[in-house]
């Protein structure tokens, strides 16, 4: 692995119930592979009062505070506005990697412009499964999790984060980016039981479904495809 001088631990909360886990796993992994590391919290409304007692009780957490719901995407690029480390490492704090996932993460850092990881082995859920392939299609991606909430990027990549109205997830779409604009990625396995999987949601995945290709990205061939399989799998459902 490389050293990592400074990381930027940022981390979009829109709830609190797991924040006081979140930080604890991304602190035990940032004080062993981290020279200098800070923790900032982009809390929403209802995790506005862990995140207080969190940024409180720990003298390295800062938290930024809304007031009023806000996507994953506002509140990423909130926290990075007041980021001051070279690289960062970015989660959601509702479905916290364990301390391992992360510090495999950051012990795979050789240099990369952006580094994810990839659960091993994939969840099985047919709409979890239907929900990636849409992404790769509509992101022109190569990443094998998209959904996957966890990454590490040089901090001035993070003007590759979406706004508000981009459907994908927030970390995908950097990393779809940065893989276009011929930045180094790299991706690797991460033990599956390690990391939560937030279900996939019917409206998010219709909102893909709703949306081309990325611009800047060749319209993917195949993506009618994976339309068809998830309307044949909604059906089903009801």
């Amino acid at each position: 692995m490389s050293v990592i001088k400074t990381l930027s631990v940022v981390m979009y909360a829109g709830d609190g119930a797991r924040l006081e886990q979140a930080v604890s796993a991304v602190t035990v992994a940032a004080a062993r592979y981290s020279l200098d590391y800070e923790i900032i919290i982009a809390a929403g409304p209802a995790a506005a009062a862990a995140a207080a007692r969190v940024a409180a009780a720990r003298p390295l957490v800062h938290a930024t505070y809304h007031a009023q719901p806000r996507r994953p995407s506002y509140l990423l690029r909130d926290a990075c506005s007041l980021i001051s480390g070279d690289l960062v490492l970015a989660i959601d704090a509702a479905a916290p990697p364990s301390a391992l996932a992360i510090e495999r993460l950051l012990a795979a850092y050789h240099g990369q412009d952006v580094l994810v990881g990839r659960r091993t082995p994939a969840p099985a859920h047919p709409l979890h499964h239907a929900h990636t392939a849409l992404l790769r299609r509509v992101l022109a991606s190569d990443q094998d999790d998209p959904l996957l909430p966890l990454a590490l990027f040089r901090a001035e990549l993070a003007d590759l984060l979406p706004g508000d109205g981009e459907p994908a997830p927030p970390l995908a779409h950097l990393y779809a980016v940065a893989r276009r604009r011929n930045y180094v990625t790299g991706q690797i396995a991460l033990p599956a039981q390690s990391i939560p999987v937030r279900p996939s949601g019917v409206a998010e995945v219709a909102a893909l479904m709703a949306q081309g290709p990325a611009r800047g990205a060749r319209p993917a061939l195949g993506a009618l495809a994976v339309v068809a399989s998830l309307w044949l799998l909604l059906r089903r459902r009801r």
